[in-house]
């Protein structure tokens, strides 16, 4: 029973479905994201915090969305060992130049769950604020206090943009363990603390000849490691595969 469960989680049939499955998920969200400008808060919110706030009958795609992925990542696992006990019992058979390309397809589908995973890990256990801020504001994230010590704005003083929001920033004292430190935080520019980084953001597009109001948004991304990691070596293992592959078909030559 257990054997034949695993065969068919490890079927190529299911991986088809499935990828089926998904690209009709994301084109029925993409059609709900459209009219509800509910889910723009995604890229602001954690998806927990999110579904606790907003969920209804209309957010069933999300929740299939997740269970397809959840469905994907099992397959993709269950046939790379599959595949890796293949190689395995093989591997005497052939060069190690052989075993290399054999090999590289099935270690960039174990690149892709670990990227997965880091996505997963962040959505589920991060970190994601966002605050509006005004001078002698004092924010609070685990043992650190921020106070913002001053805010000030730089105009394009000449030309066609003369008058026109050129950059803002804020002058930042972070106190952690009775230490201090300042920095400068700049829209586009941010700024890297114990773990979290600190962007600054306009709350609203600023009306003319007056001062933007800003936000700060604050990230932890705990599952970043394990996506950068993942796509580096599914790099690596593409260029060896694709190199591999032609030095067999030219037989080496140039």
């Amino acid at each position: 029973m257990i054997t034949m469960l695993w065969q068919r989680l490890a079927s190529t049939k299911l991986c088809f479905w499935t990828l089926n499955l998904l690209c009709l998920n994301l084109f029925i969200g993409g059609l709900y994201a459209m009219f509800d400008g509910r889910y723009r808060q995604l890229n602001m919110t954690l998806f927990p915090q999110w579904i606790h706030d907003n969920f209804d009958t209309q957010c069933w795609w999300l929740i299939t969305l997740m269970l397809v992925l959840a469905l994907l990542g099992a397959n993709t696992f269950a046939c790379s060992v599959q595949r890796l006990q293949q190689l395995w019992q093989r591997r005497r058979a052939n060069s190690w130049r052989t075993n290399l390309v054999l090999l590289s397809p099935t270690l960039m589908h174990l690149c892709f769950l670990l990227i997965l995973s880091g996505h997963a890990l962040t959505e589920f256990s991060g970190l994601k604020e966002n605050l509006p801020i005004s001078t002698g504001q004092q924010l609070h994230l685990d043992n650190t206090a921020i106070e913002v010590l001053s805010q000030s704005n730089t105009l394009y003083g000449d030309g066609p943009l003369n008058g026109v929001l050129r950059q803002s920033q804020a002058q930042l004292r972070f106190t952690r363990n009775g230490q201090q430190h300042e920095t400068t935080l700049r829209v586009l520019h941010p700024v890297y603390d114990n773990g979290a980084s600190y962007h600054l953001l306009l709350a609203k597009k600023p009306r003319p000849g007056q001062p933007p109001t800003l936000k700060i948004a604050i990230k932890k991304d705990p599952g970043l490691p394990l996506i950068l990691l993942g796509n580096a070596l599914m790099s690596l293992l593409m260029a060896i595969y694709f190199v591999t592959i032609r030095h067999h078909r030219y037989g080496g030559q140039s």
